[in-house]
């Protein structure tokens, strides 16, 4: 008997793009009869293609259209192959701002290894509203360009649709407002982290990164400004917790006196938070014949009231008990001891 040969090729789906497998036939020879045998095997690889020495499709597009006047530089055409998913939506991008018009991407296919075969990048105005909004620009348009892998991983486009059923942008102030072109690069983002750290207010940030005055000629809007210091915030409250307990470790290692209590629920989530100092608790020996409650204050980020524990000396001046920080009933504290 011989050994049984494998032949590999790439199966294409029945609308003529790859199925995301590869066709394994095996024959076998044995006492002069063939058998073969077909079996399907999913594709599996990095998400883009390494290619460091090769020219962009954004570069070989300069330097095809230099001199070019009445022609788009960053023309989609159907075989343009890219290292990226990334590389290729840059490149549409900047199509779609000489043309007027914004993107982002839509739907995608992945076989059962989730190696991405199929992605659409589609008009910012593709789709419809599902709740309804009279405030949204997603109208049905139908421009897009599909792209397909490659088999050494790397991208390449298969489908281009340049019509749209609405109007375009003319004016620079108005490609702005598609939040494709109003993005914000990474040295940027680093400095407004750097400013939202030194507690610098959203309006400074605004005004020192250039969002703002006239709307022809600023480079980002304040809207967007806006969100990168929320999901900074978002980013910053992840690990708080983490913080603030290390802090209290901290502030206890150096005052044996000082007290912390905790109340989680019962899936370890933070109800509540009290501390006092030895300060505190000297304070309410000698003071602690009437005291009030002040929850005045509520944390930004998440609207948990901040409650101190005051009263006053013989002075006539405010002393602090404690704080707490509470999402549940006030009356659990109580008949927390301070001795």
């Amino acid at each position: 008997m011989e050994e049984p040969g494998q032949i590999g090729m790439a199966e294409a789906s029945r609308d003529g793009e790859p199925g995301g497998h590869e066709v394994i036939v095996n024959s076998t020879l044995e006492e002069g009869s063939c058998t073969w045998k077909i079996s399907r095997r999913a594709i599996s690889g990095p998400d883009a293609r390494i290619a460091p020495w090769e020219e962009s499709a954004v570069s070989k597009a300069l330097r095809a259209g230099e001199g070019r006047s009445n022609k788009s530089v960053f023309e989609p055409v159907v075989g343009t192959s890219f290292n990226s998913c990334e590389e290729a939506k840059d490149f549409y991008n900047l199509y779609s701002w000489e043309i007027g018009f914004g993107v982002r991407y839509g739907r995608s296919r992945k076989n059962s290894n989730k190696y991405r075969t199929r992605q659409d990048i589609v008009c910012s105005c593709q789709g419809q509203s599902t709740a309804g909004s009279t405030r949204t620009c997603r109208r049905g348009c139908p421009a897009m360009i599909r792209l397909l892998r490659t088999h050494d991983h790397g991208w390449y486009i298969s489908r281009v649709v340049k019509e749209h059923n609405h109007d375009l942008s003319d004016s620079y102030a108005e490609n702005k407002q598609w939040n494709s072109h109003n993005q914000i690069d990474a040295l940027t983002k680093d400095f407004i982290r750097k400013l939202r750290n030194n507690n610098l207010s959203i309006g400074r940030v605004c005004s020192l990164v250039g969002a703002g005055g006239n709307v022809d000629a600023v480079p980002l809007r304040k809207e967007t400004v806006r969100n990168v210091c929320a999901k900074l915030s978002q980013e910053n409250m992840r690990n708080d917790l983490g913080k603030t307990i290390e802090l209290l470790q901290q502030m206890k290692d150096a005052d044996p006196g000082m007290s912390v209590k905790f109340r989680v629920d019962t899936d370890g989530r933070l109800q509540s938070m009290l501390w006092c100092t030895g300060k505190n608790k000297s304070d309410y020996e000698q003071f602690g014949d009437a005291i009030t409650f002040d929850t005045t204050y509520r944390t930004n980020l998440y609207k948990m009231p901040f409650g101190l524990f005051v009263g006053v000396n013989n002075h006539f001046q405010s002393v602090i008990f404690g704080g707490v920080l509470l999402t549940t009933a006030i009356r659990i504290y109580a008949d927390v001891p301070y001795k």
